[in-house]
């Protein structure tokens, strides 16, 4: 299965309804769990942690994130993106996770500004280590991307991804040339693309690069379509993973249905087509 689980939102509604998530989505087939350390804390990184068994953790595709140092009183974060502290920060969610190992372990953003060939050196040895198996970058900007594309090994680029946000787009024949494997996150669009949208678009104003007139337009014509199947289901097409989120069981059991929903390859190309590819403005 090519559905994942984010896990940012888990614990909207307690840990009761978030241990059920994760127990229902491995018993659904999903293997893919991503989190990161600043999800609630840490919080989201021990659950996962205490829900799985190490006998569950061989089925697992286990993700995580570093790069934001938490403050002393857990309120916020600055960004840290140095050598020493991605190697602890990667210690301390294997230790939250409860594994000796990460599937995945991703770089959680990054400017031209820092020293990134330090942070993809911290990767490398975590993976000459054995601490990780594979290591990817998570980023919105064009110029750090191209930069990872130029100058590491890294497997995995997570990226905003949706029909309402294609502009990773522009960068895929790069991607397909390096056989770099896309984490698509926000594929629902803040809940834009649900049977929710036209309630959600009350109180947005733009999206990305829509304003409230286009998008009103767009989901009008959308509706023609059930469209969290369409949403999920398009943009599985070109990413690896197709990365919702869930804070409730209800949630998960509607992004599974819909990306079972039968839906025609001549009905994804047509909605695609509708839609634009916008460039990148910011980051170049």
């Amino acid at each position: 299965m090519t559905l994942g689980l984010g896990t940012m939102t888990i614990l909207k509604r307690g840990q009761e309804e978030a241990t059920e998530i994760l127990r229902t989505a491995l018993d659904e087939g999903i293997i893919h769990f991503d989190t990161a350390d600043v999800y609630a804390n840490g919080a989201v990184e021990s659950l996962i942690g205490q829900t799985f068994s190490p006998e569950d953790r061989s089925r697992l595709f286990l993700a995580s994130k570093g790069g934001n140092r938490m403050n002393d009183t857990g309120t916020g974060w600055t960004w840290d993106p140095s050598y020493d502290y991605l190697k602890q920060a990667c210690f301390e969610s294997l230790n939250r996770l409860e594994t000796p190992y990460l599937d995945l372990y991703y770089v959680h953003g990054g400017t031209m500004d820092d020293d990134l060939d330090a942070s993809i050196r911290a990767m490398k040895d975590l993976q000459q280590e054995g601490r990780i198996k594979e290591y990817g970058l998570s980023s919105l900007r064009p110029n750090v991307i191209n930069y990872w594309l130029d100058n590491s090994d890294f497997s995995y680029l997570m990226t905003p991804y949706s029909l309402l946000d294609r502009r990773i787009e522009e960068l895929l024949p790069r991607l397909q040339e390096r056989n770099i494997k896309l984490v698509a996150r926000g594929p629902l669009a803040k809940g834009l693309l649900t049977t929710e949208s036209m309630s959600r678009l009350q109180s947005v104003e733009r999206f990305e690069q829509y304003d409230k007139e286009q998008l009103e337009q767009i989901l009008a014509t959308l509706q023609d379509y059930p469209l969290p199947a369409m949403a999920l289901q398009a943009i599985d097409q070109q990413a690896e993973i197709v990365l919702p989120g869930a804070s409730s069981v209800s949630q998960l059991q509607s992004n599974l249905q819909a990306m079972r929903e039968p839906l025609t390859a001549e009905q994804i190309t047509h909605v695609l087509s509708l839609l634009p590819i916008h460039t990148y403005t910011d980051h170049r």
